[in-house]
């Protein structure tokens, strides 16, 4: 081989090297963010639409929390257990004690599968957007075991998703 050609090798395996650490940093730097996480209880805790749901539920249940303790207090206050009142009011009590728990528990159950029904599509949404191909959700549970902070996308979900429930696209 002439000096020429070993040259021409050199440099073209040289180039071959240089477009193969070049396409190898694109494709890390290109693909770092396809695959984030969010932190689902501050996600939650944090949308809009959970906060305007609960000052409306939490009115309700007081206000049947109150009547409940306004019954107790009757309740309290009969001496005779003998007396049909009391038996009434103990069947009432028990009546209401049982319709609070009930909507205590459907305000819980119900809140949580609207909210996350509503947040699932504006995260889709936003992945889609933003050519995200995995979107990990965290509660502490063990999901995500440790995440760089970097491909959080909390705040930024959180944002585009009360901009879009308040209709501010």
């Amino acid at each position: 081989m002439t000096n020429l050609n070993r040259l021409t090798l050199s440099n073209t395996i040289l180039i071959v090297i240089i477009i193969i650490v070049i396409l190898i940093n694109y494709l890390q730097f290109n693909n770092q963010k396809d695959i984030v996480y969010i932190d689902n209880i501050k996600l939650f805790n944090g949308f809009n639409m959970t906060k305007d749901i609960k000052v409306v539920e939490e009115a309700k249940i007081r206000k049947k929390g109150k009547e409940l303790d306004s019954l107790y207090a009757i309740f309290q206050t009969i001496k005779d257990k003998e007396n049909n009142n009391f038996k009434s009011l103990q069947q009432q009590i028990a009546y209401k004690s049982k319709a609070f728990q009930e909507l205590q528990d459907n305000y819980s159950h119900n809140l949580s599968e609207n909210i996350w029904n509503r947040l699932n599509n504006y995260i889709k949404e936003y992945a889609q957007t933003n050519n995200l191909k995995i979107i990990l959700g965290t509660s502490g549970n063990g999901n995500v075991m440790f995440a760089q902070e970097s491909i959080d996308l909390t705040d930024q979900i959180l944002e585009f998703s009360n901009r879009k429930y308040e209709g501010n696209n």
